[in-house]
């Protein structure tokens, strides 16, 4: 018997998606540096870098350079010092009015993200 049972918050995220045709999950999903992100929930749709010579994915910048740009695909919890595992599309028709991609970030996945 669990005499300290612990709770804990469930969100429940958003649709992102504009259709399921053309999807391309990222094999393996990514690892979230939780440095380099505040402690809560990452949202789905949350645009992510990781370097191009491999390594944890960050929070993408306009200015990053020899990065590979994903796009995550569901709501993880990170935690201070404890890096969180989430998927991630490597090509999707997305819902524009529910990511906030910059034209940087688009610019930058060349043709693998499409906002309708």
């Amino acid at each position: 018997m669990n005499l300290q049972p612990r709770t804990d918050t469930i969100t429940v995220q958003k649709e992102i998606l504009k259709t399921t045709q053309g999807q391309v999950f990222k094999v393996g999903g990514l690892t979230l540096d939780s440095t380099k992100f505040t402690a809560g929930v990452v949202l789905a749709g949350t645009p992510v870098s990781i370097p191009v010579a491999g390594g944890k994915a960050i929070p993408w910048a306009d200015l990053a350079t020899e990065v590979i740009p994903y796009v995550t695909t569901h709501d993880v919890s990170v935690k201070v010092g404890s890096d969180a595992l989430v998927g991630a599309y490597e090509e999707a028709y997305l819902d524009k009015t529910k990511v906030t991609l910059t034209p940087a970030f688009i610019t930058a996945a060349g043709s693998r993200y499409k906002l309708r």
